[in-house]
């Protein structure tokens, strides 16, 4: 029997269940278990990127795809229409053109930051607004001109600057140091590696204390949620203050957040320790978390919290 034979017997479920490369003789025939269809042959092509615009709009073309009987322009679903103001309505529906727009695919704009994705062609503008991982940020740090996807930043903060990364999981608490002679600390979610800043200012007598996701600007928001609390150990409850809010995002292109603007909290000068803020933080993700959140205990970070 000859795989693909139309006219060969039916196979029962039994007889299919087959480990790959094994071979099943049945009355002398055999059934040979066959791999996964290879993906089809790649290749990298140049052309005027026009071709793949919407000739109304000018926007990269998605499908379905159309284009008029009297001069064969090719115009987006959206423009089909009104498209018969300028030539004659378009109303030929294109399948064939529609398969090259779905399968048209460029490199991430953001390779020189690490991404390595090949993106289609229509859809790079969402790629850089909410799933590319490489979206460049800049340092917070005045003067510093460095610009790099989040990791980079992160070895950046390191090597430049000497601030080492805190690691926190989230859905707890941490207790944290960190010294006011430092203007911005850097938090790392150990889920999913993301990069928060806390940054320090002077707000009157007062510290404001601020926390912001480093991600691109365009990138939605948001997606975590956060408690910045600082007391004096005792049980003096008015020596407490407490803040909850979302997290918002900043590819950091103007720098650390500003003391006093957006959400922040305003710690007390009798509140400080020295140089030191005690700092407790706890980010909660938004969207379901994969790992399940431990809620018995406040441990203490993984890495020193007074960051030299």
């Amino acid at each position: 029997m000859e795989l693909g034979d139309h006219s060969c017997r039916n196979v029962t479920e039994a007889e299919v269940k087959l480990e790959e490369g094994e071979v099943m003789q049945d009355g002398g025939s055999a059934l040979v278990a066959v791999d996964a269809m290879p993906e089809p042959p790649q290749m990298d092509i140049r052309m005027d990127a026009a071709l793949l615009h919407c000739q109304t709009c000018l926007l990269p073309l998605r499908p379905p795809v159309f284009k008029c009987e009297a001069a064969g322009h090719i115009v987006c679903f959206c423009c089909r229409a009104g498209h018969g103001s300028i030539c004659s309505r378009a109303v030929t529906h294109c399948a064939e053109l529609d398969a090259v727009i779905a399968a048209a695919k460029v490199p991430c704009p953001y390779r020189a930051f690490g991404c390595d994705r090949y993106v289609v062609y229509h859809a790079v503008a969402d790629h850089q607004r909410g799933e590319c991982q490489c979206a460049p940020c800049s340092c917070p740090d005045s003067g510093c001109h460095f610009v790099g996807s989040r990791g980079m930043l992160l070895d950046h903060f390191a090597a430049a600057h000497s601030r080492l990364a805190v690691t926190v999981r989230y859905g707890r608490s941490w207790n944290l140091n960190f010294a006011l002679s430092q203007r911005w600390h850097v938090l790392v979610g150990e889920e999913d590696r993301s990069v928060f800043l806390v940054s320090l200012g002077a707000l009157g007598a007062a510290t404001a204390v601020s926390l912001v996701c480093v991600r691109a600007d365009a990138a939605p928001a948001p997606q975590f949620w956060c408690k910045l609390s600082v007391e004096l150990p005792g049980d003096d409850k008015d020596k407490l203050v407490l803040m909850t809010s979302t997290v918002g995002s900043s590819a950091l292109t103007g720098g650390m957040p500003a003391p006093g603007q957006g959400m922040f909290l305003a710690v007390p000068q009798e509140l400080l320790s020295g140089d030191v803020l005690p700092l407790s933080v706890r980010i909660d993700q938004l969207r379901p978390a994969s790992a399940a959140n431990n809620k018995s205990a406040t441990p203490r970070a993984r890495t020193p919290g007074r960051m030299q």
